[in-house]
C-alpha cells in the first residue's frame, strides 16, 4: 500500500478543521487543511506516489527561480458530518418559492438572482482578498470556514493539476465571434480551458468517506448520496484573450503551466495507443510558453432538498469584464447565467431539443436564465450559432460557454458514477461514445430516424433507440444519488457495469460529482498500472473529461 508521509485525524469543531499528526510530528499549525496526503499536482516530487511518474520526461514542476504560486491540495477531510446552515442565507424559507411552479416569473427571476449571488459570495468568503488574484482561492488556511479540492486528478499526463493553481485541463473550446474590423464576417477562436474545483466542509465529509488519511481510496460498494448544505464551487480559465473575447477584458488572469492551447495530442503512429511517457515527451507542460489564463466561467452546485427529485442546484456565473470593469474586485467582474434544478424531461415520445417551447418567452419549470447575460456574451458572437459565447444548452437549457450545447448542467452531472472493474463509466454525453444514438437531436421530417444535434452535426438512430428514447435517459429528473439509467424499454444503450466479474449490475451512483468519479478512475488506473511493469501503454479508457 502507499503511504503518505504521516497519518491525520482530523475532526471539525464549529465548522473549523482541527488536525492532528499521529505520528507526533507537531501537528499542522502552518499546514492548515493541506495535510500533504496525496500529490498536489501532476508529477508533484514531494510525495510518496512518485513511481507514478517513472520514466516521464518531467515539465510540471516549478522551475529554477520560480517565484510564483505553488499549489498544495486541500486534503485534510473532516471525520464528522457538518451542517454550515448558519452561514448559509439561501436556505432561508424565503427561497421556498423558487422551487414552487406556481411562483410568477418575475419573482422567481428575482429570488434565483439572489440565491447565486448568495451562494457565490458564501465560497468567495476568506478565499479572495489578499489584493493579489494570484493568490487569492489557495485554501490552505481559510479564515472563515475550509475549502477541500478533490484528490487523485493527478494521474493523467494531459488532464492532470498543473502546479501553480492545481489547475486541470478540460475539453476544447471553440468560439464563434465577429471577426475584429469586419462586423459582418466571423471567425472561429480555438482554445482550451482549465479548472479547480473545490466543496465545503459539508461536501467533504463524503469525499473523506472515499479518501482516506492513510493514502488509499476506499471504492464504494453502493450508492454515495452528499449531505444537505454540500457547496461545491469551480473556476473555468480559458486561454483565449480579451480581443479575442471581449468579455475577458479586466478579468481576473493566472499565469499556469498548461500545455499547449491548441489542445494538444499525442500520437504514437497509426494504431497505436500513446504510453504516458510518450503523452509526456509529445505534449510538455510550460509556465511561458503561452500567454495566461482568464476566468470565463464560475460554475457552483449546492445540495438542496427542495430541489424536487434531484436535490441538487446548479448555477453558473460567467466573465463580464467590460461592462463591470469599474468593479473593485475583480472577482466580482461576473454576471449569473442562470441556475437548474432539473432538466425539463420532454414527455414521452417528445424531444428534448423541442421541449419545453419556446423557452425564452415562456421560461423553465426547473430552471431561470438571465437572458440578459445570454445576450452580453452573444455580443461578440460569430455566424455559428452552438459556439457563441453565450450558446446555452440543449434547447437552452442551462450550461455555460465551456459546456456542450448539446447538453445541460444536470444532464452531465447526473451521470456521475463509480468506474466499473474496466474503469468503464457512462459517457456525459452520447455524443463523445461511438455506436450510439446522440441526444438533443432534431429529426429530418422526410427521414425521421436521421436528423442535426445542436451543433450541427448528422445523426443517426443506432442500436433501434430512436432520438426521443435517447432524450428520455439523458433529459430525465434522478434522485440525488440514485444511479443513472442507461437502459432503454429493456435495451442497453451501453453495455452495463461490472463491479464483479461476470455479473452485470446497475451503475453504483457518486451523487452528481463528476470530480470523484475522475478521481476514482484514475485512482483505478494507478492500480492497476502498479500491477504491471509500470511501463505498459497508459490504460485509461474513461468516457469522462476532467469535469
Amino acid at each position: 500500500m502507499v503511504m503518505p508521509r504521516s497519518v491525520l485525524v482530523c475532526t471539525a469543531i464549529s465548522l473549523t478543521i482541527a488536525c492532528v499528526d499521529s505520528s507526533g510530528g507537531g501537528g499542522l499549525a502552518d499546514e492548515g487543511t493541506c495535510a500533504g496526503v496525496f500529490p498536489s499536482y501532476w508529477q508533484d516530487p514531494d510525495t510518496t506516489f512518485r513511481p507514478m511518474w517513472r520514466g516521464q520526461t518531467i515539465s510540471n514542476t516549478p522551475p529554477e527561480g520560480w517565484s510564483g504560486p505553488v499549489f498544495r491540495l486541500s486534503d485534510a477531510y473532516p471525520t464528522e458530518r457538518q451542517d454550515d446552515a448558519a452561514a448559509q442565507p439561501w436556505r432561508n424559507a424565503r427561497f421556498d418559492a423558487l422551487f414552487d411552479p406556481a411562483t410568477d416569473p418575475a419573482t422567481k427571476t428575482a429570488l434565483a438572482r439572489d440565491y447565486a449571488w448568495a451562494v457565490m459570495r458564501y465560497i468567495q468568503d476568506g478565499n479572495i482578498g489578499s489584493r493579489d488574484v494570484t493568490a487569492d482561492w489557495t485554501l490552505c488556511n481559510n479564515p472563515v470556514r475550509p475549502w477541500f479540492h478533490m484528490p487523485f486528478q493527478t494521474y493523467d499526463v494531459m488532464s492532470g493539476r498543473e502546479f501553480a493553481h492545481g489547475l486541470t485541463r478540460e475539453a476544447p473550446v471553440a468560439f464563434s465571434v465577429k471577426a475584429p474590423g469586419h462586423p459582418d464576417a466571423s471567425i472561429t477562436i480555438n482554445g482550451t480551458m482549465w479548472a479547480v474545483g473545490f466543496y465545503n466542509a459539508t461536501g467533504a465529509y463524503t469525499i473523506g468517506r472515499v479518501w482516506k488519511p492513510d493514502g488509499r481510496a476506499e471504492v464504494p460498494t453502493d450508492n454515495l448520496s452528499f449531505d444537505e448544505g454540500t457547496v461545491v464551487g469551480k473556476l473555468l480559465f480559458s486561454t483565449a484573450t480579451p480581443a479575442q473575447l471581449p468579455m475577458l477584458a479586466n478579468m481576473p488572469a493566472w499565469r499556469a503551466n498548461i500545455s499547449d492551447p491548441a489542445f494538444c495530442a499525442c500520437d504514437a503512429g497509426p494504431g497505436k495507443k500513446c504510453t504516458m511517457i510518450e503523452e509526456s515527451q509529445q505534449c510538455a507542460r510550460s509556465s511561458d510558453a503561452w500567454g495566461p489564463v482568464r476566468l470565463l466561467q464560475f460554475d457552483i452546485a449546492v445540495k438542496d432538498h427542495r430541489a424536487p427529485v434531484t436535490e441538487w442546484v446548479f448555477g453558473t456565473f460567467v466573465a463580464d469584464g467590460q461592462r463591470k470593469a469599474g468593479e473593485a474586485n475583480p472577482w466580482n467582474r461576473i454576471s449569473p447565467l442562470g441556475l437548474m434544478w432539473g432538466n425539463d424531461p420532454p414527455p414521452a415520445g417528445g424531444l428534448a431539443s423541442a421541449y419545453p417551447a419556446d423557452p425564452r418567452q415562456h421560461g423553465f419549470p426547473g430552471a431561470v436564465i438571465f437572458w440578459e447575460t445570454v445576450d452580453m456574451l452573444n455580443a461578440a458572437g460569430g455566424a455559428i450559432a452552438s459556439k457563441r459565447p453565450g450558446h446555452l444548452g440543449c434547447n437552452n437549457r442551462l450550461n455555460g460557454p465551456a459546456d456542450n450545447a448539446n447538453s445541460s448542467c444536470l444532464s452531465c452531472h447526473m451521470t456521475a458514477s463509480v468506474p466499473d472493474r474496466q474503469r468503464h463509466t457512462p459517457p456525459i454525453i452520447a455524443q463523445f461514445q461511438r455506436g450510439i444514438t446522440h441526444e438533443c437531436v432534431t429529426p429530418m421530417a422526410s427521414r425521421p430516424d436521421s436528423g442535426t444535434d445542436a451543433t450541427g452535426a448528422p445523426s443517426t438512430v443506432r442500436n433501434g433507440i430512436p432520438f426521443s428514447g435517447m432524450d428520455s435517459l439523458f433529459f430525465a429528473n434522478i434522485a440525488a444519488g440514485q444511479p443513472v439509467n442507461m437502459t432503454w424499454r429493456g435495451r442497453n444503450v451501453i453495455p452495463p457495469p461490472e463491479y464483479t466479474a461476470g455479473r452485470p449490475t446497475a451503475w453504483r451512483a457518486l451523487d452528481f460529482s463528476l470530480q470523484l468519479s475522475v478521481s476514482l478512475t484514475q485512482w483505478k488506473e494507478w492500480q492497476d498500472d502498479q500491477a504491471g511493469s509500470g511501463q505498459a501503454p497508459r490504460v485509461f479508457t474513461g468516457l469522462l473529461p476532467a469535469r
